[in-house]
């Protein structure tokens, strides 16, 4: 029974290596076309100012730069940081002592076909680029179905200000949203 189970293991591993092999190199062929086709659009239209491009690069980084009031999608998930502030509010059976305690408010929109968990969907990094731990408070966790929001929040113990919060779901592989936010 166990060198079937193996077995069975090595066949699906295979497979799935394969399958996504194909998916790499029939994604790599269509962006070859369209580069070879963006290539010839720009000779026809070699007219246009370069300074569009540059244009185009400044709203791209500046658009990274998130705030409070800011929504982001991840991976077909929403998320807006609510407020961000400090809280004088202590657990006496937390096993840190953190100099400020700090209050992540933000909503969850979910925008995929499958229940999403909540909760573990952020990191936050104090002003000294370390990554902060979970306080234990009123934190939200639980899960969302497909198409509902949820007011979360979060807290965490930091060192100091300001903070950056990177926004993802649980199980993804795509870029963070990050927000930053000062903590006074």
């Amino acid at each position: 029974m166990k060198k079937f189970l193996l077995l069975f293991v090595a066949i699906l591993l295979t497979v799935t290596l394969v399958a996504c092999t194909e998916d790499e190199s029939s994604s790599s062929d269509k962006g070859n076309q369209d580069s070879d086709t963006n290539a010839s659009e720009t000779e026809n239209n070699s007219s246009e100012p370069e300074d569009e491009e540059d244009s185009d690069e400044q709203e791209s980084s500046e658009s990274q730069t998130l705030s409070i009031g800011d929504t982001a999608e991840v991976d077909g998930i929403k998320y807006t940081l609510k407020s961000v502030s400090l809280t004088e509010e202590r657990n006496e059976f937390a096993d840190t002592e953190p100099a400020m305690v700090v209050k992540v408010e933000y909503e969850v929109e979910n925008g995929k076909e499958d229940e999403i968990p909540v909760g573990a969907d952020l990191e936050v990094y104090d002003g000294t680029g370390n990554k902060m731990d979970s306080y234990p408070l009123d934190n939200s966790m639980g899960s969302l179905q497909p198409g509902k929001k949820m007011q979360a929040t979060q807290h965490f113990g930091i060192e100091e200000g300001p903070i950056e919060i990177y926004f993802k779901p649980l199980i993804s592989f795509e870029d963070p949203a990050i927000f930053s936010a000062d903590v006074e």
